[in-house]
């Protein structure tokens, strides 16, 4: 049996986000293959890139109802913002063919600050891609949105696909035609985001009619913009038979910072900590043990300390365990380590954020998910990324070691590093390449470093960075293209930021 397309919105979020940051799923190789579409040994990009030329194509000649879309004028209204300058204009034509694609978030972060907008021959280039990352990133799209101008919201009004970009999309009637639990959550998400108290009427207006399956999915929506106005409807809610509908109900409370939730999972938390020497603790009274099931349990093969790090805030945890968070982490083995990272991320606190990042960096822990820490990573200010990492490169000669955790994170940020940063990774990455033997996994995974470093360097560091990489710039082989594809690609960022 032939292997189904892959879905049009992946394939355009892995686009948008590059294979570096979103692996691509081996079922495209194996769908472009039964179709002699592409070279066996092609790599991720050039997978990506065959699989979406084929299925963008579909998609466009695809019959689709337009649905219930709101009213809008025949005529798009008028600019207010300034017209971007033709330098950085033709510059986001090329991040928008893909030529320069790394590069669209600093296009669109320059053009923001320019107090401009996109120009209106690229809008239906630059939609498609934000009503991709709309859910997973919606900051992003909102930011993309805004250098739409007045043109964007009116174009995307007019397209189903593009509708909920606007900020009239009727969420009402898009609740009343979805019947899907997944695609009610992505709904409620978007709609708490513009409305909570709206969004979370409608959903208790379905609740009732909603198998707990169902409950338990579609109620992953309400953790957008959650706040002490949702605490008595989560309370009333506590009450089905099914525990993931509890459970997941308890994580709600606790993020929304309802104080019950907050002192009964304390009290759950010191009992565990207290037996065993406060390590294996997952004997509980009758009453701690009632406590626990009402809001769900623990769902084996986790453990209760498990459960109570996930979700817990981690702030709590200074006054559980008695102990500085730093040191409370270093005596956490690294599936609870995990657990405490994911809830980190979760709370979204700035101050514990960064010391478990100083942690992470400073003390390496071995097997932590590298996942996690680049999540962490990328919700950091440049200020805040900036401080750590000057601070890490005062105190270690070694930190941007070829497989380290901190060069790792480095690669992951979203936006540039500042000078210092920017020429000591350089730096490093000629070393790695001209002092050492270079086996195949070696040259694989420095090549991926040089490739992921070009978009975040420094573009003042220009005249610099032609010094030193003058002499791999010639190299015959791969590096030799990346060092030319890192000077040509910085050259055109300084070039965007001259008037």
């Amino acid at each position: 049996m032939a292997a189904p397309p892959p879905p049009y919105r992946e394939l355009l979020h892995a686009l948008t986000l590059g294979t570096a940051r979103r692996s691509l799923d081996p079922a495209v190789m194996k769908w472009l293959d039964e179709r002699g579409a592409i070279d066996p040994v092609a790599d991720a990009p050039e997978q990506l890139l065959a699989a979406w030329a084929l299925v963008e194509r579909s998609e466009r000649v695809r019959d689709r109802p337009l649905g219930e879309l709101p009213t809008t004028t025949a005529i798009a209204p008028p600019e207010t913002l300034a017209a971007p300058t033709p330098r950085l204009a033709r510059g986001l034509q090329l991040m928008l063919e893909g030529t320069y694609a790394q590069l669209l978030d600093e296009g669109i972060n320059l053009l923001l600050a320019a107090g401009a907008y996109l120009p209106h021959a690229l809008l239906p280039a630059l939609l498609p891609r934000a009503a991709a990352v709309l859910d997973e990133e919606p900051e992003r799209a909102a930011r993309w949105m805004r250098a739409t101008g007045n043109r964007g919201p009116w174009l995307a009004a007019q397209h189903p696909d593009w509708a909920p970009l606007g900020p009239n999309f009727d969420y009402p009637a898009a609740w009343r035609r979805e019947d899907q639990p997944g695609k009610l959550a992505t709904l409620l998400a978007r709609w708490r985001r513009a409305d909570p108290a709206a969004a979370r009427e409608a959903l208790a207006r379905s609740w009732g009619n909603l198998s707990p399956r169902s409950q338990e999915i579609t109620v992953e929506g309400l953790r957008t913009n959650l706040s002490e106005a949702d605490w008595p409807w989560l309370r009333e809610s506590l009450v089905p038979k099914r525990k993931g509908v509890r459970r997941t109900l308890a994580a709600l409370l606790l993020q929304s910072g309802e104080p019950a939730a907050r002192e009964d999972f304390l009290r759950i938390a010191r009992s565990v900590c207290s037996a065993d020497e406060g390590r294996k603790g997952n004997t509980l009274d009758s009453q701690d043990r009632g406590i626990l099931k009402a809001y769900g349990g623990v769902k084996a093969p986790q453990t209760i300390r498990q459960r109570l790090l996930q979700i817990m805030p981690p702030p709590a945890w200074i006054e559980v365990s008695g102990q500085a968070l730093s040191a409370f982490w270093a005596g956490l083995p690294v599936l609870e380590l995990r657990e405490a990272g994911r809830a980190i991320s979760d709370y979204g606190d700035p101050e514990t954020r960064t010391a478990f990042l100083r942690y992470l960096l400073h003390e390496e822990p071995q097997q932590f998910p590298r996942e996690v820490a680049a999540d962490l990573i990328r919700q950091l200010t440049a200020t805040e990324f900036e401080e750590l990492y000057e601070e890490l490169l005062t105190r270690r000669d070694d930190a941007l070691r070829l497989r380290g955790l901190p060069r790792f994170l480095a690669l992951q940020r979203p936006t540039a590093w500042n000078e210092r940063l920017t020429k000591a990774m350089v730096r490093r990455l000629l070393d790695d390449l001209h002092n050492r033997q270079l086996d195949y996994t070696t040259q694989r995974d420095l090549g991926l470093h040089w490739q992921q470093s070009i978009p975040l360097l420094d573009p003042e560091v220009f005249p610099w960075l032609r010094q030193q990489l003058h002499t791999t710039a010639e190299r015959p082989d791969a590096f030799g293209k990346l060092a030319t594809q890192m000077l040509q690609t910085t050259s055109f960022r300084r070039q965007l930021r001259q008037p």
